[in-house]
């Protein structure tokens, strides 16, 4: 009897544990997979932040700017002021382009001990034929000096003047006695293969462009395009070619650098 109360006790006690709540185990949620960003490499220094804040708003070009040579800078430099009346006169012009593009005909202290009269052009070559870099037998480089002899104009002498009321007598000063007149100075500004020289210098009030060519000495225009430009206006001819005004008959040399 004993024997089968137990089995009753027990099986009450199995029933009571199927009636107990399950707990269940939390999930939590799976991470999404990122894909793994490459770092980035910089060729030099690193750009700055501002660098990406500007990027978002502009593009840019990084490629490396080339340089220019110094006889194109020379002639950058000097076309920079074509038409315009920088300078003040042939010399001034030049001294302006030399100060521009740092130098490279003279520096002033040199220049100055090259004076042999009041002009600043016979002094530029003054110094260029001391230094051995005058020439004249050969075709110029770009950026070089071209220097010209006897173009100042011959003005009226007037005997006597008259200021305030009074009588003046007026003086002619002689001409400067030298090897070469030196009166004009320009910078080529691009040499052509058929010997045409291109040259700006100042004439007339302004900066112009003005051209000789010693194989066509009797020509100013060859091929559709001009080859020769006066110096001095000369009586017409009817249209003829008159190479003694030219730029050419003027001609002493180039000057290098």
């Amino acid at each position: 009897m004993r024997r089968w109360i137990a089995l009753g006790v027990t099986a009450l006690l199995l029933a009571g544990c199927a009636q107990q709540t399950t707990i269940e185990t939390p999930t939590l949620p799976i991470a999404e997979e990122k894909t793994p960003v490459e770092p980035k490499i910089y060729l030099g220094e690193k750009p700055s932040n501002d660098f990406f804040l500007r990027q978002e708003h502009e593009s840019f070009d990084l490629r490396p700017v080339p340089e220019l040579s110094m006889r194109e800078a020379i002639v950058h430099n000097a076309m920079m002021y074509l038409g315009k009346r920088d300078g003040g006169d042939c010399s001034g012009f030049v001294s302006l382009i030399n100060y521009k593009t740092g130098t490279p005909f003279y520096q002033e202290k040199e220049l100055s001990q090259s004076f042999d009269n009041a002009r600043k052009s016979r002094a530029m070559f003054n110094l260029m034929s001391k230094k051995g870099n005058a020439y004249e037998t050969r075709l110029p480089n770009l950026g070089d000096l071209v220097f010209f002899e006897n173009t100042e104009r011959k003005p009226a002498v007037k005997t006597k003047a008259k200021a305030k009321g009074k009588e003046k007598v007026a003086t002619k000063q002689p001409a400067v006695q030298v090897a070469e007149n030196i009166t004009h100075v320009g910078i080529v500004t691009k040499v052509e293969p058929d010997g045409t020289v291109e040259f700006i210098h100042h004439s007339n009030g302004k900066n112009v462009l003005d051209y000789m060519n010693f194989n066509y000495p009797m020509l100013t225009n060859k091929d559709g395009k001009v080859i020769n430009t006066y110096m001095k206006r000369c009586p017409s001819k009817q249209g003829a070619a008159q190479p003694q005004c030219m730029n050419i008959a003027f001609f002493v040399a180039y000057g290098t650098f």
